[in-house]
């Protein structure tokens, strides 16, 4: 540990300490304090070091009774020093001109405790108190925590205030206790998702599903990824659960509610029994839930027979039966969905219509097709209208948490996969109810995920819109450039009290830089994310290069047949 001096504390609350910077003095070789310039030359092994002080990010340790505490400089601010009215009276009585004096104080936030071995713990049980020391901090020190506490070579990129410093994270961590990766609009969230998604490329046995909204993503891969396009996606209905299928059909707040859930779980069950070829697999038992074919027709048609039967009464006349008129609404309901075309991934798959084809479509999910396995699956929902994306992405949630919880009780093992939700604030919405079904899957992977081995990672640039439940378990955040005053006070509720000052910092942020919070680093780190190559889909449009251009008459029609099929044609 370096023992240059470079000022005192002159406050110490709960969440701050407040150092005044020393002037620098040179007595008797051995230099201390801090010139105007702010750069010392720092004593190493290999010869003075530069090394500036002061600049939001970087870090200074306290003396302690045992060992240093490291802290990290959120801010800095020169203060006007006002003499004290003995020290007035006495330059006015001796005709002496007091001279105005400065204090530079810089406000940091406690990190951890180094002990005088060097070794680095997270957090305190012990706070410095005034007129303790402070200490300048060498790049070794610093490279030696990271090195500590990180798996492997694993880096997002380099320190932002140290570029020779690889930004090792634990990536189990990250992804195992799940994360979050929150900024506005043009901070970068695209690039750090798939700089981030590249490096994890790099891993042989690596499954990453990314849920892509805006269809960005699907040339920043190259070989690595299948891109499943929302056009050819089949998410057939017997794959849902009983509640998953009543929601689609039951109106809960209907009179008639109790009696339609009731004969559709006795019709769901003998349907899925009496399939031909469920009964060749060989089932001890199947159940309403159970993931086998059946024949959705076949029920609805039960339901209008039910629905207009007549039976007979007294003295043989005709009479209205016990369930006459309980299926109308239902019925309809399910009727419009069936004549939607936008519905027909759900409800009239081609590919996956019968119980064996399960195994072919979760192989294209997980990316584990045997004749040329993919590390990355993209998920291309941009083609899905936004009323049916919440049934999608419900579903795909569920069936990749299923998966993993089987897989361990069979295998005694687990089969990490890695979950990429971006623009979660639309789907995972804390408050809207069409969201729910997506919602309430997500929430069961935070929640239950890590004994199962799948992870879920959200990207948002609206944090106070997604989910509480799902961010209170994510213990990582990467935050890129958040300026809007809400979303950092929301951001800041989220965090340990101990690193809560460093949200100060999201708004000065530069694109492609983000400050990495929570178990996945031994502390707050300021990161310069690796660009991406290739690069998303996803840059600003600019208006003044092409508007700069010759004009082009543009072909209006090929827009609007793209608009009217919902998808662009390859001819």
């Amino acid at each position: 540990m370096s023992d240059y001096r470079i000022g005192k504390i002159v406050g110490v609350s709960g969440e701050r300490i407040y150092v005044s910077l020393v002037d620098y003095s040179d007595g008797e070789g051995s230099g201390e304090g801090v010139p105007p310039t702010m750069i010392i030359n720092l004593p190493m092994e290999q010869g003075p070091t530069p090394l500036l002080i002061g600049q939001p990010g970087t870090f200074i340790s306290v003396g302690l009774p045992s060992g240093r505490l490291l802290t990290m400089i959120t801010s800095i601010d020169m203060k006007e020093s006002n003499p004290l009215q003995s020290e007035i009276r006495t330059a006015s009585a001796e005709g002496h001109a007091i001279i105005e004096e400065h204090k530079r104080v810089a406000s940091a936030v406690p990190v951890g405790t180094l002990s005088p071995a060097g070794t680095f713990e997270r957090g305190t049980d012990v706070l410095p108190t005034v007129n303790s020391p402070a200490f300048a901090v060498s790049p070794s020190t610093i490279n030696k925590i990271y090195k500590q506490y990180a798996e492997g070579t694993f880096s997002l990129g380099h320190l932002s205030l140290i570029p020779s410093q690889a930004a090792n994270i634990n990536l189990d961590a990250f992804l195992s206790r799940h994360a979050a990766i929150l900024g506005q609009t043009g901070g970068g969230k695209s690039w750090a998702v798939a700089s981030f998604l590249q490096k994890v490329a790099a891993f042989p046995q690596s499954t990453t599903v990314l849920l892509d909204l805006h269809g960005e993503y699907s040339a920043a891969f190259g070989d690595e990824a299948d891109v499943i396009s929302g056009n050819d996606i089949e998410l057939p209905y017997w794959l849902m659960n009983s509640e998953e299928l009543l929601g689609l059909m039951v109106d809960r707040s209907e009179s008639a509610a109790p009696n339609q859930i009731a004969k559709f779980k006795e019709l769901l069950q003998s349907s899925k029994e009496s399939n031909a070829e469920n009964q060749k697999l060989g089932l001890e038992k199947i159940t309403i839930d159970t993931p086998v074919y059946f024949d959705f027709d076949e029920i609805l048609q039960e339901f209008r027979r039910l629905d207009t039967q007549m039976v007979l009464g007294h003295n043989n006349k005709e009479k209205q039966g016990p369930l006459f008129g309980q299926f109308t609404r239902l019925l309809m309901r399910v009727d419009s969905r069936l004549n939607d075309r936008r519905y027909d991934l759900i409800f009239h798959p081609k590919t996956y219509a019968t119980s064996a084809s399960m195994e072919d479509l979760f192989r294209r999910l997980l990316g584990e097709q045997s004749k040329n396995r993919k590390k990355l699956v993209i998920i291309d929902l941009s083609p899905v209208p936004f009323d049916v994306r919440n049934s999608v992405i419900s579903l795909i949630l569920r069936c990749l948490f299923d998966f993993s919880y089987w897989y361990r009780r069979v295998n005694h093992s687990s089969y990490p996969i890695a979950v990429f939700a971006d623009e979660a604030h639309i789907y995972l919405n804390e408050h809207d109810a069409n969201s729910r079904p997506a919602r309430e899957s997500a929430e069961r992977i935070a929640k239950e995920g890590r004994k199962y081995g799948i992870s879920l990672t959200v990207i948002s640039q609206r944090p106070r819109e997604v989910s509480a439940t799902i961010l209170s378990q994510c213990n990582s955040f990467l935050c890129l450039r958040i300026s809007n005053p809400d979303d950092q006070g929301y951001v800041k509720n989220l965090l340990p009290d101990s690193v809560r000052g460093v949200t100060s910092m999201f708004a000065t942020l530069r694109r492609g830089e983000c400050i990495l919070l929570g178990e996945s680093v031994m502390m707050p780190t300021r990161i310069k994310i690796d660009p991406p190559d290739p690069t998303p889909h996803s840059e600003d449009t600019s208006f003044y290069t092409e508007w700069n251009k010759e004009h082009v008459d543009i072909n209006v029609a090929a827009v609007l047949d793209a608009w009217r099929r919902q998808e662009v044609s390859t001819e």
